[in-house]
């Protein structure tokens, strides 16, 4: 039975392929010959229609059937559906679903698998020609065990600056503001107390309802991120790095513009804000740019069309370039010789030039072989508007200019992300609570401010250590 845990159109797209699929067995069939069917789970690729569901059935109606190969899309769900149903398959859970022959998951959630044996590194099946065709950054984000190629990219994501430009050209023209000041984490910073005086200043009868400017949709990517571009290491051991300066330069910035009002502090996606105009940028996944609207729908009822914009990854100050590198990469789970020499076949198909600059296009990943980067920038330019416009030339920017950071697959690297995120919401969120308190009480902004953040750092340490 087909399993699907998806979001409306993803579901329909999952459907059409399994149709579609369907009646390729026919062909098959009707010549005598079965094919060698394989099942793969995959999160979501694209707003409106699934790019590696579509991918998978254009391999399945040339190179599949060619070869007797079917891929059968069996679950399209979010990175923690995916990460749930993994885990309990590593542990045999009672109730875990049937493994798939390949999954397209973060390496953190492969990891219990791969330590079981369960996963076939890709060595054998690439030569070192082969291997020096793709992004050596890519390549070497998926060696996550013993040094060996588990986890095979297929489209890497990175993070960007998502910018309402509609809101921002306002403030910018009122403000003197400058766009070359958000391309650092202090300066993104100062914009947003600026952005915040500027909107309270328009209600003079009403005290401190400025607008919030940013938010950062992954704190704990972020902070991985600033420690690269300061050429520091997050991690010590199985912990994080609480001892350097950094850690505690990183939760100034984060922490300072969230109680004051600057920032939101909300358990979801700068999208969903940004939709009633409630944030005027936030970091994001670059894939985060499918989901951006075309109007913004304000809390008194009124809209009007808006346009975004992508920008490069914000730095530290004196930092070096660099942003995290995301996107689940592909896995092969053991199973037999010929199924997973099928699974290969399908994945050289998916990450040659051609198909893979057809795959990624329209999803916000970046193609992974060097020929298709070249191409990428110059093919996709013509005719690009609006943020996909401001897209190549932003991944043109980092593909030259930024170090592209993969994501540690400690073992607890989940309970460390979930413990960091979390105090510092409660940390956050408890000091904004003192701040709005004692400005509402009278105190000024100084001494509310120096109560409210009193001992914060402190106890963020002792949430997270």
């Amino acid at each position: 039975m087909v399993l699907f845990r998806s979001r409306g159109g993803l579901a329909i797209a999952a459907l059409c392929a399994a149709a579609a699929l369907a009646l390729g067995f026919l062909c098959w069939r009707s010549t005598g010959r079965d094919p060698i069917v394989l099942t793969i789970w995959h999160n979501p690729t694209g707003h409106v229609e699934d790019a590696l569901t579509v991918a998978v059935d254009r391999f399945n109606r040339s190179t599949g059937r060619k070869h007797g190969v079917a891929i059968l899309v069996t679950n399209i769900a979010k990175a923690e559906i995916i990460h749930e149903n993994l885990t309990s398959i590593a542990e045999d859970a009672p109730g875990a679903p049937e493994p798939p022959d390949i999954v397209v998951a973060y390496p953190k959630s492969v990891l219990p698998l791969i330590e079981k044996g369960r996963v076939v590194p890709f060595d054998d099946y690439f030569s070192q020609e082969e291997l020096a065709r793709y992004v050596p950054s890519f390549i070497e984000a998926g060696r996550i065990h013993g040094g060996k190629l588990y986890s095979f990219p297929i489209g890497r994501g990175s993070e960007g600056l998502i910018l309402n430009r509609t809101l921002w050209n306002r403030f910018a023209q009122d403000t003197g503001a400058q766009l070359s000041e958000l391309g650092t984490l202090e300066g993104l910073f100062h914009a947003a107390e600026r952005y915040y005086r500027w909107t309270d200043d328009k209600t003079p009868n009403v005290r401190h309802d400025g607008a919030m400017f940013f938010m950062v949709d992954n704190p704990f990517n972020l902070l991985q991120a600033a420690f690269a571009q300061m050429g520091e290491n997050p991690f010590v051991d199985d912990g994080l790095n609480t001892e350097s300066p950094t850690y505690q330069r990183v939760f100034q910035l984060l922490f300072e513009p969230r109680a004051r009002g600057y920032a939101a502090i909300y358990k979801g996606y700068g999208t969903d804000l940004a939709k009633t105009g409630l944030l005027l940028c936030w970091t994001s996944a670059t894939a985060g740019i499918t989901f951006v609207p075309d109007r913004v729908i304000y809390r008194d009822n009124t809209s009007e069309p808006v346009s975004f914009d992508i920008l490069p990854f914000p730095v530290l100050e004196g930092g070096k370039k660099a942003a995290i590198l995301r996107s689940g990469g592909f896995t092969l789970l053991r199973s037999t010789p010929a199924r997973e020499a099928a699974a290969v076949l399908f994945l050289k198909w998916l990450t040659s030039p051609d198909e893979n600059l057809r795959y990624v296009y329209g999803t916000g990943y970046l193609p992974v072989t060097r020929e298709a980067a070249e191409r990428a920038e110059a093919e996709w330019r013509e005719g690009a508007r609006g943020i996909w416009k401001s897209y190549i030339e932003t991944i043109g920017v980092m593909q030259r200019e930024y170090a592209f950071v993969p994501q540690i697959p400690l073992p607890n690297y989940g309970e460390l992300e979930i413990r960091y995120e979390r105090a510092l919401w409660d940390v956050a969120s408890e000091s904004r609570q003192r701040y709005r308190d004692a400005l509402d009480a009278g105190m000024s902004d100084e001494d509310a401010w120096n109560m409210a953040s009193r001992g914060a750092y402190e106890q963020f340490l002792d949430r997270t250590r």
